[in-house]
């Protein structure tokens, strides 16, 4: 299988400046040579990861994440390396072979590729089987429905017929009874094998590359089976990290400048139908942080627009605590009638979907009126928690002249002065660590930190090593040094962000960053300090070994083997006198 090259991906590294790429996820601030920023991949309330722009490397000083630009991207998005690698060269401006993008879809995980293979193949019967007499019916709704052919079309809407039909025509495809029973096309009964998705309208889903990785289905019959099923969890349909008409919608989003968030998959189709194209589908109202992330990174106003029953409100409710605590930005549809699209559609025309998607409230607003109907304001400890609550978020997410008419509002309803408790709540602010890293108290890996720090920015000092060492205690200071003298095989120098790519082992990228942020760390080689380093190893290795013959002659009891083992040791003794006294 062809490969994106090394100098290739070097290429692209190096175009991409980590800053402006980090800075499209989350904001950045300038401290010093570099940027700080609230960390991702934690819950971060104080900047605690640094960008490195000298390196082109970040590291989090709280949970250690840590990396290059490519590593980011990949963390952030939950994508493979070379998905990070192609979308970081489109940040970049980077041309990329067409056949190198079409690794993206060869190094898939086998049995994930095989899913995207299956449901291709159902969508293709479907579509098929929709468009044929025997269908007649199950069109006939979809059009009284207003859902046209441009609509199916869009979104692969088919059928799929009563009984086992699907099941034949999968299996003269070739795909075996382990793939459809893993996709979850088929099921296995003591009758045999049967369609999931018997006598179902089938809505394609797909991931947010666009690959088909399982389906919501509706019910045709009116019977007690449930009105719409899903795909149950495979190792590519994960509902918790999927959206719906997401790999559509965010295109429309770059023009649009907006993203509107509903709950279903009809939901995206009621406002296809009114000629709303930017909408996208949680898949019901359990939303994820890890949805929510997917929304953060397409950089477009969001607009939350769940139905206006109960049960869509509070998820509304849900939905804002959770973006409001990895900073996603969103306003709410102000939907009054209480009513999800297609029913706004059917009582009201088309018109008012229309006009209420662009009718928005801030997350402000929608709270003073939610938290009314969980809050009863005619009794003094409710209303204080209520006071409490809203309060809080005032003064967490509103700019300073909204933050003063909001607290203003709260004080007429509830006469608590919120402004004091903001006051308050500045003074007992957590101040922002000073970043650094931890310095090793062990002597000899503090010696092994100095020797990797000069091997890194040093050719001499990687000959050095192999001529007067060769090894290091600690194991992953040991496996860098070896990556390191394979690097300086084909290359004369390290940039540490195209290194790192070279690296396997997760603890040993780790390692990396962190030498290549130590503060006590030398700009270039220094014979003395690095032979110093060397003999404290060599001196902690003979110790060791001390430590060690000691040990095993406490368990002997035979005077011959006792007397042996203390010549060792002595001799080890003065190895090692002899050593410091070259220090």
């Amino acid at each position: 299988m062809a490969r994106l090259s090394e100098e290739k991906i070097n290429e692209i590294r190096s175009r991409a400046d980590i800053a402006d790429v980090i800075s499209r996820y989350v904001p950045l601030t300038r401290k010093a040579r570099g940027f700080v920023c609230t960390c991702p991949f934690h819950d971060d309330h104080n900047p605690s990861m640094s960008i490195s722009t000298d390196k082109q490397i970040y590291k989090c000083f709280v949970c250690n994440a840590g990396g290059n630009v490519f590593t980011f991207v990949q963390n952030f998005e939950h994508i493979s390396f070379v998905e990070a690698v192609l979308k970081v060269a489109d940040y970049a401006g980077v041309e990329v072979e067409e056949a190198d993008r079409m690794l993206v879809n060869e190094t898939l995980d086998p049995n994930i590729a095989s899913i995207h293979k299956v449901c291709r193949s159902v969508i293709e019967y479907t579509n098929y089987t929709l468009a044929t007499p025997q269908a007649a019916e199950v069109k006939a709704y979809l059009l009284q429905r207003g859902i046209n052919e441009e609509c199916i079309r869009k979104f692969e809407i088919g059928y799929n017929p009563k009984g086992d039909a699907l099941y034949a025509y999968m299996n003269a495809k070739k795909f075996t009874d382990a793939q459809l029973v893993e996709s979850n096309v088929v099921r296995i009964s003591p009758s045999g094998m049967h369609d999931v998705f018997a006598n179902r309208i089938l809505i394609p889903i797909h991931d947010r590359n666009g690959n088909p990785v399982g389906f919501t289905a509706r019910r045709v019959d009116e019977n007690d089976e449930a009105k719409y099923i899903n795909t149950s969890e495979t190792p590519a349909f994960k509902k918790g990290s999927l959206i719906f008409n997401y790999h559509r919608a965010k295109v429309e989003a770059k023009s649009t400048g907006r993203i509107l968030i509903v709950e279903g998959a009809m939901d995206v189709i009621a406002f296809e139908k009114v000629g709303i194209h930017d909408c996208v589908a949680t898949l019901g109202t359990a939303c994820t942080r890890e949805q929510l992330m997917l929304l953060k990174n397409l950089h477009a106003k969001c607009v939350i627009c769940y139905d206006g029953d109960r049960a869509g409100i509070n998820a509304t409710y849900k939905f804002g605590k959770l973006a409001r605590e990895i900073g996603l930005h969103f306003e709410v549809v102000d939907n009054q009638l209480g009513l999800d699209p297609d029913e706004i559609i059917d009582g009201y025309g088309r018109d008012e979907l229309i006009h209420m998607a662009e009718k928005t409230i801030s997350w402000i607003d929608f709270l003073f009126r939610y938290l009314q109907q969980k809050y009863n304001l005619e009794n003094y400890s409710q209303r204080k928690e209520f006071a409490v609550e809203l309060g809080r978020e005032i003064n967490a997410c509103t700019e300073r002249f909204e933050r003063k008419n909001y607290l203003a509002k709260l004080f007429e309803l509830t006469q608590f002065d919120m402004s004091e408790a903001e006051v308050k709540e500045k003074k007992n602010v957590l101040v922002t660590p000073s970043i650094g890293l931890r310095q090793p108290k062990n002597g000899s890996l503090r010696a092994e930190y100095e020797i990797l720090s000069q091997m890194l920015v040093s050719l001499q000092a990687n000959n050095a090593f192999k001529d007067k060492l060769g090894f290091l205690i600690d194991e992953n200071c040991n496996k860098l040094a070896i990556y390191i003298i394979d690097y300086y095989r084909t290359h004369d120098e390290i940039e540490i962000a195209d290194f790192y790519n070279s690296i396997k082992e997760e603890a040993v990228k780790s390692l990396l960053i962190e030498l290549s942020e130590w503060e006590l760390a030398l700009p270039d080689y220094n014979e003395d300090v690095f032979l110093h380093s060397c003999l404290k190893i060599q001196a902690a290795c003979l110790e060791d070994k001390m430590k060690k013959l000691s040990e095993q002659s406490l368990k002997i009891s035979d005077p011959l083997e006792k007397a042996k083992i203390g010549d060792e040791i002595i001799q080890l003794k003065r190895q090692r006198s002899e050593l410091l006294k070259q220090r």
